[in-house]
């Protein structure tokens, strides 16, 4: 296998640790490092990967980094490789990596390239998870914190708790339109956005579907059950929460406003088009990770 590890030396938390010299020392693997100041970057260092036949190239960084790697090889020959630095690394935990580095990268020799499927929002690629209403504005809030990690996303969480309010939207899927109130509208190909927080539990990155996860209006008093199931991976059981699985959904909000995709805080339209991309990215699974 020869691979390119491309390190986001800014992702997670502060480490006592070089993560490059973690790689040379532990890779046994033909591979080559590069760091990567700005995601613009990114797209030389891809097109060299592929035309150097680069078997694998390896995100190394939390999910903003995994998002805009893998937006860049839908489609392309090298395969995704995920070392997950983040603070949430929410992908990662999806297909069950070692969050250890060390550990992490001990697994690959023994590793199998599988094809997944991705997701796109008016053209604009997502590999994990989307969503409008309440988790854009925490996404939002979090990605213009200078402290990273769950506490801090926790805290965002209560301070923009008090101020929102609810859209109602128009969503189409599976062959039905309904109006909804809604909380939250998450549309998963993966089933969480970080630290085991899972938004979709039952979400698959190889059924060719999507999973629409609608939080319904809740009331303060809910709040802690919801957060509770939201970590327990039974979010489905919420009497707020409904869930349908499609290939394509269509949502009407009142304006253009905040959305994220994978976390990672964007704005779009009011007028929205969701669509899966079956078996269009190649993804390195070691033994060791769970069912996709």
């Amino acid at each position: 296998m020869k691979a390119l590890f491309i390190v986001n030396e800014r992702s997670g938390r502060k480490r006592a640790f070089d993560v490059s010299e973690v790689i040379r020392s532990t890779a046994s693997f033909e591979h080559e490092i590069l760091p990567c100041g700005q995601k613009e970057d990114l797209d030389a260092m891809i097109d060299r990967a592929e035309r150097e036949q680069f078997d694998v190239v390896f995100a190394v960084g939390g999910d903003g980094t995994v998002h805009e790697t893998a937006k860049r090889l839908i489609g392309r020959s090298p395969a995704l490789g995920i070392l997950p630095m983040g603070s949430g690394n929410g992908f990662a935990r999806h297909i069950g990596l070692p969050l250890d580095p060390a550990v992490t990268l001990g697994a690959y020799p023994s590793a199998r390239i599988v094809t997944i499927d991705t997701a796109e929002v008016n053209g604009l690629p997502f590999l994990g998870v989307m969503g409008i209403g309440f988790d854009a504005v925490v996404a939002d809030r979090f990605a213009s914190s200078t402290v990273r990690g769950l506490e801090t996303y926790v805290k965002e969480g209560l301070r923009a708790f008090a101020g929102f309010h609810p859209d109602e939207y128009v969503v189409t899927c599976a062959g039905e339109t309904k109006q909804e109130r809604a909380f939250v509208i998450a549309i998963a190909n993966a089933s969480q956005y970080g630290n085991n927080a899972r938004i979709a539990p039952l979400a698959s990155l190889r059924d060719g579907l999507l999973d629409v996860v609608i939080v319904h209006d809740l009331s303060v008093f809910r709040v802690p059950l919801l957060l509770a199931r939201l970590f327990q991976g039974t979010l489905q059981q919420a009497p707020e929460v409904s869930m349908v699985q499609c290939t394509d959904v269509r949502i009407t909000r009142p304006a253009a406003g905040p959305a994220h995709l994978d976390g990672e805080p964007v704005s779009l339209p009011a007028e929205l088009h969701v669509r899966v991309v079956p078996q269009s990215l190649r993804l390195l699974v070691p033994d060791t990770a769970t069912a996709l």
